[in-house]
């Protein structure tokens, strides 16, 4: 889904002057793991609403923290 390119230009971004394959090939694997969570969340909170198509907005509902009851 990501380009290692793509996955070392964050790591640069972040900091890293060098990376290894395995790295990179990890950090790929939990982006894509979060988008999934996201994407998820997002796809119910359309639902929710009647919708099949998904929109920013879900999106942002998605990525809010869950509001914790006491």
């Amino acid at each position: 889904m990501f380009s290692d390119s793509s996955v070392k230009k964050i790591l640069k971004k972040a900091g890293a002057e060098r990376s290894s394959q395995s790295a990179v090939e990890r950090l790929k694997k939990v982006i894509v793991n979060h988008a999934l969570i996201i994407a998820r969340k997002a796809v119910k909170n359309a639902g929710y609403l009647g919708r099949k198509s998904i929109k920013a907005e879900d999106i942002e509902e998605a990525i809010k923290p869950e509001e914790v009851q006491s």
